[in-house]
């Protein structure tokens, strides 16, 4: 028989992430243990985990870029838990806060790395002088 399968969205693990509120964030960890026991498959997308760093950063919760990350890898790392490109999502999560520059532009950055690009067009040039093997352009 088909495991079940399910979209989750930002809310419920941020719930998880920060024990706020109490009752869903249980409801969130028994939903999530049911996923690392293999009786359901959780399905985010690339956006979901970009979106979890965002608001962790924000002033609701504050935290820096490395506390963001390391929550953000530990959805990625879940069992059961689908993200697309969710190693180079973790790869992203680990340069922005390591140089200190936005999620997305080390998304970008390490999507061109993977697709062997070394130019970005940018006008952003502070961030990705940051990137070695990135070229800023104009």
């Amino acid at each position: 028989m088909p495991v079940p399968r399910a979209s989750v969205d930002t809310c419920f693990f941020l719930r998880y992430l920060t024990g706020e509120p109490p009752d869903q964030a249980k409801q969130a960890e028994k939903i999530l243990q049911q996923a690392e026991r293999g009786e359901i498959e959780l399905v985010a997308p690339p956006l979901v985990i970009a979106e979890i760093i965002w608001v962790l950063e924000t002033s609701v919760f504050d935290l820096s870029k490395q506390e963001a990350a390391e929550k953000a890898i530990a959805i990625l790392n879940l069992r059961n838990i689908r993200v697309n490109n969710a190693r180079l999502l973790e790869e992203a999560a680990v340069l922005h806060a390591e140089v200190n520059i936005d999620f997305t532009d080390a998304y970008l950055a390490c999507s061109a790395k993977a697709e062997g690009l070394e130019d970005v067009y940018t006008f952003d040039k502070k961030d990705f002088a940051k990137i070695p093997w990135l070229r800023a352009l104009p």
